[in-house]
């Protein structure tokens, strides 16, 4: 993404979030999506393009969550059978409409 908008016009603002959207081609994607993350940054993740390399996708997939879920505290959500949202530590996801975050307990979102 870099490449294609190096000076893309993202403002960091204190209690903004900003939210990539990426294609994992292959496992040495993961990198760039663990920069995003520990930068406190979250991303939209297609898999469809590594899915069919079963030990590629494997090991992009744990390297993630050992990352995401172990070292960093966020988590990892499975948006549709080929993408997956990173959040970084501090964002949660809700499930299902009963649980929008305007009707959610603030506690639970931390």
């Amino acid at each position: 993404m870099e490449m294609l908008y190096p000076n893309a016009p993202v403002p960091k603002v204190a209690d903004g979030l900003v939210i990539h959207r990426a294609t994992l081609h292959d496992v040495t994607g993961t990198f760039q999506l663990m920069d995003w993350l520990a930068d406190g940054e979250a991303a939209i993740v297609r898999m469809e393009r590594i899915m069919n390399r079963e030990l590629e996708f494997q090991t992009a997939v744990e390297r993630l969550n050992e990352f995401v879920e172990g070292d960093l505290g966020g988590q990892i959500i499975k948006l549709t059978d080929t993408r997956l949202m990173l959040l970084p530590p501090g964002c949660r996801g809700v499930r299902g409409l009963d649980s929008e975050a305007f009707a959610a307990d603030p506690s639970d979102l931390r």
